[in-house]
């Protein structure tokens, strides 16, 4: 049975959009050691199956989450590693799992809870955001209205909430920054809300709503928003798909 406060962590950074996924998880990290429980955490060039798996055998963690490349049927790590796919992910059985990658509550999040998941976070479109340049996503104009809501959904986690209203605190930032930017002037302020609005309806839970991954502390922290920080970029952690998968070549992000 998975350990209640116990998590693996998978963070890929072998290209721009694994990078800036990975410094926005690496706060997630921060917090969940910060609150004094276990995490194995798996960066760079350990965000790979093997290690994977080993962490998962070794650690039973009840909270699995990463950032990587995806598509329907298939998660990846560095260098575009197959973590997870359809119909090969027992292993995430009991546990709560978010991945921040591309399309994979389409087929492998339902799969993942066919399979005895307890519930599964992720996106069911495209997973894009808007930057002006590659720098800690949450010191950057555009990219922080994007990142926030994911933290806000994995601090709610550490916090002690369930699936379901971690989900909604961050429904509820999507929508404070889809009205930011409807108001705003910037001339990239529609193409910020046209990936602002994808991600926030992709933004799936799939699974048992009352799921938690750990006990409430005594005090309730929240997200604190970066100070805001020439051109911006979309970057995206979907895969079109990698030669491995589709033999075709990749599409560039």
């Amino acid at each position: 049975m998975p350990r209640l406060s116990v998590a693996v962590s998978v963070r890929p950074d072998f290209e721009t959009a694994t990078y800036v996924g990975s410094l926005v998880l690496r706060r997630a990290v921060d917090r969940w050691v910060g609150r004094g429980y276990t995490i194995t955490d798996l960066p760079g060039d350990r965000a790979v199956r093997e290690e994977v798996l080993k962490a998962l055998t070794t650690d039973d963690p009840i909270f699995v989450f990463g950032v990587g490349h995806g598509n329907e049927t298939t998660y990846t790590g560095q260098g575009y590693d197959k973590i997870f796919w359809s119909c090969d992910s027992g292993e995430l059985a009991d546990r709560v799992v978010y991945l921040l990658s591309c399309i994979t509550a389409a087929e492998l999040g339902p799969d993942t809870v066919d399979k005895g998941a307890r519930c599964y976070i992720g996106y069911s479109e495209t997973f894009g955001w808007v930057m002006e340049r590659v720098q800690d996503p949450l010191a950057d104009r555009y990219a922080k209205s994007f990142f926030e809501p994911v933290l806000e959904l994995i601090y709610r986690l550490i916090d002690g909430a369930t699936a379901e209203d971690a989900f909604k605190a961050s429904i509820d930032r999507w929508n404070y920054w889809i009205d930011y930017w409807s108001r705003s002037t910037d001339p990239a302020a529609p193409a910020v809300l046209q990936w602002l609005l994808q991600d926030r309806d992709s933004q799936k839970l799939i699974g048992d709503r009352t799921a938690t991954v750990t006990t409430p502390p005594p005090l309730t922290t929240y997200l604190i928003p970066a100070v805001l920080g020439s051109i911006p970029v979309l970057v995206t952690l979907g895969i079109s798909i990698y030669s491995e998968l589709t033999k075709k070549p990749p599409v560039a992000v």
